[in-house]
């Protein structure tokens, strides 16, 4: 009879694999490769990831090997997008084909009107191969062969059908604004591999995200019937059974920590795959959190506590100063307070770079 594993032991075994529990002396590219992407809808995102999970991390570090093409921007898991190495972005890309075709017909298809695709398609590479261009000004000159269709839904077929990189300077620490695209042909001389075998990525994932269910690594890729890739590796992966009963696996030599292993504060950016990447995130967003993270435009900015969410938090900033505010889920000890406050200082005094002030304030409690 397999272990039942709790979720408080599987908070601790997610958060030892994403460094989470203590700062790792690990380089930045590959962190980026063992964690398999870094959520990257926001310029910010990646940098606010790796700084919860290395020792001595730096913007510019971070900066240069995005400039230097080591670690490219796009659309890969969940049609979502993510930071990887330039060796995953060509292989993981094709495996995620499937999610993006899916992805666009059911939002894009009737949208499109009686545009062929083909020829869409041909044509925004023609543009595309030009120069690196938005994708607002890509919809719009596909717009002026093809009137009758929405401009989003003309540049979203190049974004399905292209890996579209996200080119510096946009997209980089500091910089907002509509990022700039290039096919990855263009923009590091090389196109796509082949993918790797279903099976190889399920091992990558169990190493930094296990113990985790069959469903919970089809939530994080958006890839569906991945249970014959997890059978093809039975005979070398453990079994567990979570609190709900449902099957767990992860290699035997994954590191499970005691459950009472101290985890500090970190905050988190509106995106992370520490806890996007499950199907079940009761690992790290108890019911409580769940059911106060009032989403927005996306999804809030959360801190944890003992290793689970427990709160969101704010930013403001102006040219000199940074302000921010915390929102607990939950009456906090003073000791938590404490610890609390003193992350939130760390991370804004990070978010600053050296310039200007950091202020921390606290908003009332969520009523219950």
């Amino acid at each position: 009879m397999p272990e039942t594993l709790t979720d408080r032991q599987l908070n601790r075994a997610t958060l030892a694999r994403q460094w989470m529990l203590e700062r790792a002396d690990v380089a930045i590219s590959d962190a980026v490769a063992f964690l398999l992407g870094l959520q990257a809808q926001t310029s910010n995102g990646p940098y606010q990831g790796l700084w919860n999970r290395l020792a001595g991390f730096r913007h510019q570090n971070l900066t240069a090997l995005i400039e230097d093409k080591t670690l490219l921007r796009a659309t890969t898991m969940r049609t979502t997008l993510h930071l990887h190495t330039a060796a995953d972005m060509r292989s993981i890309r094709p495996v995620m084909q499937s999610v993006l075709d899916r992805s666009w017909t059911a939002t894009f298809r009737k949208r499109f009107a009686d545009a062929d695709h083909d020829a869409v398609h041909r044509r925004g590479v023609e543009l595309l191969d030009e120069a690196p261009m938005t994708s607002g000004a890509l919809g719009k000159r596909l717009a002026e062969t093809w009137p009758n269709s929405e401009p989003l839904a003309l540049a979203q077929l190049l974004h399905c059908r292209e890996t579209l990189i996200q080119t510096p300077p946009t997209r980089i620490w500091g910089h907002g604004g509509a990022p700039l695209l290039s096919r990855i042909e263009n923009w590091t001389g090389r196109g796509l591999d082949n993918p790797p075998a279903l099976p190889d990525l399920v091992r990558r994932y169990l190493a930094a995200y296990g113990p985790a269910s069959v469903m919970d690594m089809q939530s994080w890729s958006g890839l569906t019937r991945l249970a014959p890739a997890f059978e093809a590796l039975k005979g070398e992966l453990v079994e567990f059974t979570g609190a709900d009963g449902r099957t767990l696996y992860d290699l035997p030599d994954g590191p499970r920590p005691d459950p009472d292993t101290p985890a500090p504060v970190r905050f988190m950016p509106e995106y992370d795959n520490v806890w996007l990447g499950f199907a079940d995130r009761f690992r790290i967003q108890p019911e409580l959190a769940r059911s106060r993270m009032v989403l927005v435009n996306g999804y809030v900015a959360t801190y944890t506590v003992d290793g689970f969410i427990s709160g969101n938090w704010t930013l403001k900033r102006n040219k000199t100063d940074i302000a921010i505010t915390i929102l607990p889920f939950r009456k906090l000890t003073p000791a938590e307070t404490a610890d609390v406050e003193a992350e939130a200082h760390a991370h804004g005094a990070f978010l600053a770079d050296g310039k200007g002030m950091v202020t921390v304030a606290w908003d009332a409690v969520v009523d219950a």
